[in-house]
């Protein structure tokens, strides 16, 4: 199961990221872990997804689905380190499978 990102450190360094993965209304940026970040076999995840993809109820539904897949990829043996999956707007109109096929996408084009 993958933590969140609590650092600060961390979250920015991969707000900064520009080699993202992106398929469809989503993208997703890596970071290597950080020298202090604790296990060196850690997935941290964050999310960024804007208001202009809905209103809360729908930020957060979408949120939980991503929350989901991730830790399907976590469980096939994802590889450590910071994550940040973001989304666009029409990514709340996608179905579970479409979410999934789009975020391995994006999980495989990421450098």
């Amino acid at each position: 199961m993958p933590h969140p990102v609590r650092s600060r450190r961390a979250f920015a360094a991969l707000s900064a990221r520009r080699d993202r993965g992106r398929s469809g209304p989503l993208w997703v940026a890596h970071a290597p872990l950080v020298d202090g970040d604790g296990a060196s076999d850690r997935v941290e995840v964050a999310f960024a997804i804007g208001r202009a993809v809905g209103v809360a109820v729908v930020r957060n539904r979408l949120r939980r689905r991503l929350r989901v897949l991730m830790d399907e990829r976590v469980a096939e043996g994802l590889v450590p380190g910071h994550y940040l999956v973001g989304a666009r707007p029409g990514a709340v109109e996608l179905t579970f499978d479409q979410l999934r096929d789009h975020l391995g996408r994006a999980l495989g084009r990421r450098s």
